[in-house]
């Protein structure tokens, strides 16, 4: 029987308001990344609901009050697929929609601060297609958002 992989899982949130989505953003460019972008979230706690996830993650991350509305898709990372660029472990990240429930959109950078974290904006839904995304979504949260038929809910490349 073959071994069964170590999945590491993690949460990410499409967060709206007035046609925009709130984004991290990052620089890297000192350990040979780039500037990019970033949903809020994290990894979820062992023993976690992924809901439950999605509102702390985005709390801590932005100060925001959100419920988590719906999944709106999957990526997942396999190393074997990838060469391992991300490690060894097999990753699932969950993606959901969600909105916030006190009316506050003053999001602010976590404390403590990522060193690599350069800001939290919100960005028009009609730029994101031209946004840095990793991993590389732009597309599958627009086709979500939009309820595209026949979009498939599992972006299995990173």
């Amino acid at each position: 029987m073959p071994k069964l992989p170590r999945i590491s899982v993690s949460v990410k949130a499409a967060v709206l308001h007035d046609d925009h989505l709130l984004l991290l953003s990052y620089d890297d460019s000192d350990d040979g990344g780039d500037y990019h972008y970033n949903l809020p979230g994290g990894k979820a706690q062992e023993g976690e609901p992924l809901r439950d996830a999605v509102v702390r993650k985005v709390l801590e991350e932005t100060g925001l009050h959100v419920r988590a509305v719906r999944e709106l898709f999957v990526v997942e990372y396999v190393p074997g697929v990838f060469g391992f660029d991300l490690g060894p472990d097999h990753k699932t990240q969950h993606n959901f929609l969600a909105e916030i429930t006190d009316g506050n959109t003053a999001a602010r950078m976590c404390e403590p601060r990522d060193p690599m974290q350069r800001g939290v904006e919100w960005i028009p839904l009609a730029d994101l297609p031209a946004k840095h995304l990793l991993p590389v979504k732009g597309q599958h949260i627009l086709d979500a958002l939009a309820d595209k038929p026949g979009r498939d809910v599992l972006v299995d490349r990173w």
